[in-house]
């Protein structure tokens, strides 16, 4: 085989494989970009995640006994609870909170309250009225 045959077949080999190279980037970009977009998709509809589109929230509606269990186990985390604002926090005598005046049978709306890391620091409970 010649010097020249040699190089055209070198050349059409490089050629080749440079084009297979990038079909395959190109098919591995497409891939990544749809990774990238559902995960962006599933963090917006997670809890306390910043949502790429503005939209109006309705607070998520909870019992009277879940407000009251939050209530018991958050002060033992030392999460700070407001309930149709009274307040009832670590420092709250006695230990054990006094929640007669709670409803069992209500429905209450839940407001977390977050720090920058996302961790809750406070969580609001507002009674709803009654459908």
């Amino acid at each position: 085989m010649s010097d020249h045959a040699s190089s055209m077949l070198q050349l059409g080999v490089s050629v080749i494989l440079f084009i297979t190279a990038c079909a395959t980037a190109a098919n591995l970009s497409c891939q990544l970009g749809s990774a990238l977009e559902l995960r962006s998709q599933q963090e917006e509809q997670s809890e306390g995640r910043i949502s790429r589109t503005i939209k109006v929230e309705t607070p998520q509606r909870i019992k009277g006994t879940q407000v009251i269990q939050t209530i018991r186990m958050n002060l033992q985390e030392g999460i700070s609870v407001q309930v149709d604002g009274l307040e009832y926090n670590v420092y709250s005598e006695p230990f054990e909170p006094d929640v007669s005046a709670l409803d069992a049978s209500s429905a209450y709306a839940i407001y977390p309250q977050r720090n920058g890391n996302g961790d809750i620091t406070s969580v609001r409970f507002e009674k709803l009225g009654e459908d």
